[in-house]
């Protein structure tokens, strides 16, 4: 297992599983909704510039989306999603599953800090939305107590990178440019609760951006620092995924 798999994979969890929340009622995709059920799941500040929702089209943008690191870190913003482009399946709204036709992320930034112990604020931020997910228990929204399932035919990931300050390990910081990762029929036929969705989508993506964190050199770097104790995290926070 590559020391900066751990990286990679709660970038992934972190951007996948607040959209897929946000997703979970149609009807609360306004700005003011996604900053507070945001905050809700990371527990911290989540901001948007703007939302441009028309379930009448099926069309969508959340545009400016930015979720700040928790406290301690130097890195104030942990990431920036400048575009989420949605095509709604309008007809499939009233419906079980909900059906996302696409969902597109286009040029996401994130700024991936890493402490002298080991400790990220994205990683910080995963265990937060982790811990959200096991109290609601799919039961988010909806007056019926239970969010519906949902079924993304095409889930695009594109133009993303990774600022990566590893600065207090005495690495220089590094930029990762991020492969497209793109998804097809995520959830099948009847759909999924949204937590099953994130870890189908995690447990496919997480494979494709560890081979580029690897080949940046970084993980051998890592290791000789942290003694390998990055890798047993990456090792632990892969056995969850694939749960």
């Amino acid at each position: 297992m590559k020391k900066l798999a751990l990286v990679a994979v709660i970038v992934i969890a972190a951007i996948v599983v607040i959209v897929i929340f946000l997703l979970s009622n149609l009807n609360a995709l306004v700005a003011k909704a996604i900053e507070k059920q945001g905050g809700e799941v990371t527990q911290t500040s989540v901001r948007v510039s703007g939302v441009d929702i028309s379930l009448r089209d099926g069309r969508g943008t959340i545009r400016g989306l930015r979720v700040e690191s928790p406290d301690g870190y130097q890195a104030r913003t942990a990431f920036s999603l400048d575009d989420i482009v949605l095509d709604i399946d309008v007809k499939s709204v009233r419906e079980d599953p909900v059906v996302i036709d696409e969902i597109r992320i286009q040029s996401p930034v994130i700024n991936a800090e890493i402490t002298k112990t080991g400790a990220s604020n994205i990683g910080e931020l995963r265990e937060r939305v982790q811990a959200y997910a096991a109290r609601t228990g799919g039961e988010s929204g909806g007056s019926s107590g239970r969010t519906k399932n949902i079924r993304i035919t095409r889930f695009v990931f594109e133009k993303g990178r990774v600022e990566l300050d590893a600065s207090a390990l005495g690495l220089e910081k590094r930029t990762i440019e991020l492969p497209e990762i793109r998804l097809d029929d995520v959830g099948g036929e009847g759909g999924a609760p949204p937590d099953e969705i994130a870890r189908i989508i995690l447990a496919t993506v997480a494979a494709r951006v560890t081979s580029e964190i690897a080949g940046s050199g970084l993980d051998r770097l890592v290791e000789e620092k942290l003694g390998g104790s990055l890798e047993d995290k990456a090792t632990d926070l892969l056995k969850k995924i694939g749960k």
